[in-house]
């Protein structure tokens, strides 16, 4: 462990911290180099405290003047350790950029140092000299480009007088490509990974944030990515139901034998309405029993009740009421409020929502459904694009234009999505 860890301190020094090492190492060299000239040299300097001139400061520093060098040279080599040598950079780069408070002091570097958790990540400390974290967060890409880093996570320090960034550097990418193994699976109830990040695994939890909304324009992998999810939704035990109004041919037959498929309205509405009675049921069960949620109603009865995942590939297919007859609007009406009825409710009682489409703007998804789809997700997208569904441009500002599977969570989390190879099932 120890060598790993060495290892890792050695990467992290020569990637992210180069003058850094580069003059810790040369202090260190000139303190070796010192201690073999004052050994070599120690008894020449005692014959020299001895002539009389000698003040008595002088006589004990030539008389002991290895030992004076070990401690005097070790004090400085133990200060360059701690000291960052590239602070008044750091500090001119961020005023550079207009990160200043009223009296124009741009924030002070503390310290920068590896994670120990990770040592693909460095943390910055900052103090902030009254700059709001909210400022921060808004020049997030002005930061990335005068520190030449990837912020990965931004938050309060000490008494909010601090700041702290966590960064990867901004050569140091996202793999293109992660094939899915069933061993990424995560054992915790009900915990889907959705891919890698820079900090490690990301993951959502149905059990908590209960539904997700996938997003991205054409080719930028939402397909696969909910492909994924089905597939850990079904290793979990989850009863599995995809409707796809494309025809099917994105699920083979290999994934009908496993999930219950619906191809058009009339057999997606009789889903939802089953959905819904399950969930009147479970209302009444949950409620006998004195219990808030399907965990907790499963671990009192010893027994388990199935979670029911709806995965949607293209909701725009089912809900886009553009050139539709008057008896299709109604279908599409009675479908809006089965689902919208699922989102608001469906949590605690283990009914789930993953809706993927290109575009999930008003006209498509209503407000009710929309606004209780807390985990939203968006893959390469323009600005428009990008802030229907994350209310933001983040990911047309972080996602490169021809990236594929590379996707931005809610939370502002960057992740590579893994590619699932249809041999999996």
């Amino acid at each position: 462990m120890n060598g790993i860890r060495l290892r890792d301190r050695l990467r992290y020094a020569v990637r992210e911290d180069t003058l850094n090492f580069a003059l810790r190492t040369l202090i260190v060299i000139a303190y070796i180099v010192g201690i073999v000239l004052t050994t070599r040299c120690s008894e020449r300097c005692a014959e020299l405290a001895e002539t009389p001139l000698t003040s008595p400061p002088m006589y004990l520093f030539l008389k002991n003047i290895r030992m004076a060098f070990a401690l005097i040279g070790g004090a400085g080599v133990l200060f360059s350790l701690f000291y960052s040598f590239d602070k008044k950079g750091t500090e001119a780069s961020l005023k550079a950029i207009g990160l200043c408070n009223r009296e124009g002091q741009s924030p002070h570097l503390l310290r920068k140092r590896m994670d120990r958790s990770n040592p693909r990540v460095t943390v910055w400390t900052f103090r902030n000299y009254g700059i709001a974290l909210k400022t921060w967060e808004d020049r997030v890409l002005d930061l990335e480009t005068a520190l030449g880093v990837t912020i990965v996570d931004m938050r309060s320090g000490s008494g909010k007088q601090q700041i702290l960034l966590s960064t990867v550097s901004a050569i140091d990418a996202l793999p293109e490509e992660i094939v899915w193994k069933d061993r990424y699976l995560s054992p915790k109830d009900f915990e889907l990974v959705l891919g890698e990040g820079y900090l490690g695994r990301v993951t959502v939890n149905l059990a908590d944030i209960p539904h997700v909304l996938l997003g991205g324009a054409t080719g930028s992998g939402k397909s696969v990515l909910l492909k994924c999810l089905i597939l850990q939704s079904m290793r979990k035990g989850a009863r599995v139901a995809i409707a796809d109004f494309k025809g099917g041919v994105d699920f083979p037959s290999a994934w009908r034998e496993k999930c219950r498929m619906c191809f058009d309205e009339t057999a997606l509405i009789g889903l939802l309405d089953e959905y819904a009675a399950t969930l009147q049921e479970r209302k009444h069960l949950f409620s006998e029993a004195g219990v808030a949620n399907l965990q907790e109603y499963n671990v009192i009865n010893n027994r388990e009740l199935p979670r029911y995942i709806l995965a949607c590939d293209e909701i725009a297919e089912v809900l886009d009421k553009t050139g539709l007859t008057k008896e299709q609007k109604e279908q599409v009406a009675q479908i809006e409020a089965r689902l919208s009825l699922i989102a608001r409710q469906g949590r605690a009682f283990g009914i789930h929502l993953i809706l993927a489409t290109q575009r999930p703007d008003a006209n498509i998804l209503s407000g009710q459904i929309k606004n209780n789809v807390n985990c939203r997700i968006c893959g390469r997208a323009d600005s428009v694009l990008s802030q229907i569904i994350l209310d933001s441009t983040a990911a047309a500002d972080q996602i490169p234009k021809h990236a594929k599977g590379r996707f931005l969570l809610h939370n502002g989390t960057v992740f590579q999505s893994y590619l699932l190879e249809e041999d999996s099932l």
